[in-house]
């Protein structure tokens, strides 16, 4: 996505006949408010093109969209009501977001929106008396932004050679990663590319420098708050991997990594884990995905491309009588809030009752709101929940990272998608306004497990 430049065509509803006033005197009043619109656009959001279209009928809705029929989406301003001008747009069934100005609009606006969510619409909308204001201006327009920075990603799978070949024939029989690849192209325009694990070791693995690897590999443990894995080699070899894998990502042009990491680690086509190097590969801004979940990856993409935070895939296990979910995984980011700089501290530990090797341990602070999300392509379904972190646990068995959290625990097992699987990737802050926003513009139907 490097030197790619979000373009969006905006769709000001003007009809000059309509509850606003007079036609004369609207379309004075229409010009104040685009242009205040379009002055409030370029102070807020100087890095998306913009190209405007006046609708007064329906002839001038049919050439906008024709014009730009390749859009990911549109901005549409409701500015004035009672021409039916709106419908026709939502019919289309792209992704709109509308902003209604509250006296001119809401005619429209409030027999159409509702009905255009019910229906699953890829619509999503707000009413105000301000819509010029560039707070919530640019809150709408990074919506749209995020459609276009998917069809831009482009993934990178590492996975065994077996694997691999079911991928390229889409095995009738198969399932999860094996069928998913396709529907990831399908509902996000993002491309991918699978590399085996041969064809990585040969061209990348074994030939990262071992003086490189020492560096990072020193560097880890001199920045950690503890180091408790006692085998040297094991993180030597994670920096390897790391080194390796963001060479592969930039000569093969991605910005988001898949390893299927717990498959080549057990079958010994790889011998190294990759959770430092998941760590450390935020900062070069490439994102990784545990155990090459397709899910997992999109709604890792929504994250980053949308709110700028970093989250990470987890196993949420319950424990319904103290209602706590523990969010466990052994891997976390240590800059969750998307910084460029660690945000928490780290520990390096094995996990896994001692069998699983250079894990490492974030020390989140308890205190704060977590968002919780899946995804289900087979249902096309959005899962979410939120809960609030109240401590972090620490013991050998299962994954290093253990985040205990207050929740609704009881409707959350019995709200589960199965085909949403295990993970659920988890953000720190309150994002299910924004999670659902993009839901509806994906056409995505959404699952609030908590609810």
């Amino acid at each position: 996505m490097v030197g790619h430049s979000t373009r969006i065509p905006v769709l000001f509803i003007v009809n000059p006949e309509g509850a606003i006033g007079g036609p004369h005197a609207a379309v004075e009043w229409f010009d104040r408010v685009t242009n205040s619109i379009k002055n409030s656009l370029r102070e807020c959001c100087g890095e998306v093109e913009f190209s405007y279209y006046y609708v007064r009928d329906v002839g001038d809705l049919r050439e906008a969209i024709s014009r730009e029929a390749s859009a990911p989406g549109y901005l549409v301003f409701v500015l004035n009501c009672i021409s039916g001008l709106l419908k026709p747009l939502i019919e289309l069934r792209k992704p709109l977001v509308l902003i209604n100005e509250t006296y001119g609009g809401s005619g429209d606006y409030v027999l159409e929106y509702g009905e255009a969510v019910e229906k699953g619409y890829p619509v999503i909308g707000v009413s105000t008396r301000e819509p010029h204001d560039p707070v919530l201006l640019r809150r709408m327009v990074q919506y749209i932004a995020l459609l276009d920075k998917m069809r831009e990603a482009r993934l990178l799978f590492i996975v065994p050679k077996a694997t691999k070949y079911y991928l390229s024939l889409e095995y009738p029989l198969s399932v999860d990663i094996y069928g998913l690849l396709k529907q990831l192209t399908g509902l996000t325009g993002a491309s991918y590319i699978v590399m085996d694990s041969s064809e990585f070791r040969e061209n990348y693995y074994n030939k990262v420098n071992q003086a490189e690897a020492e560096e990072v590999a020193k560097k880890w443990i001199m920045e950690s708050s503890s180091n408790f894995e006692k085998e040297y080699g094991e993180i030597l070899r994670s920096a390897r991997l790391y080194l390796a894998i963001k060479r592969a990502v930039e000569e093969r042009k991605a910005n988001i990594v898949a390893l299927d990491c717990i498959v080549l680690r057990n079958t010994g086509e790889l011998d190294a884990w990759p959770c430092l190097a998941y760590m450390q590969l935020w900062y070069d801004g490439i994102i990784p995905v545990c155990e090459a979940d397709v899910s997992s990856a999109i709604i890792l993409m929504i994250g980053k491309y949308l709110l700028n935070v970093n989250g990470f895939i987890t196993d949420p296990a319950v424990d319904e009588l103290k209602s706590e979910i523990v969010y466990y995984h052994c891997y976390a980011p240590t800059n969750p809030l998307g910084g460029v700089k660690q945000e928490y501290p780290y520990v390096i530990t094995p996990a896994h009752l001692g069998e699983k090797k250079a894990s490492l341990r974030v020390l989140f602070k308890p205190g704060v709101k977590i968002t919780a999300v899946g995804l289900s392509l087979d249902e096309k379904t959005l899962t979410i929940h939120t809960s609030e972190l109240v401590g972090l646990e620490e013991s050998i068995y299962a994954c290093s990272n253990k985040l205990v959290a207050k929740a609704n625990v009881r409707r959350i097992v019995l709200n589960w998608r199965r085909r949403s699987g295990w993970h659920r990737v988890v953000f720190l802050g309150d994002y299910r306004d924004e999670f659902i926003n993009v839901a509806r513009l994906m056409g995505l139907r959404v699952v609030e497990e908590d609810k």
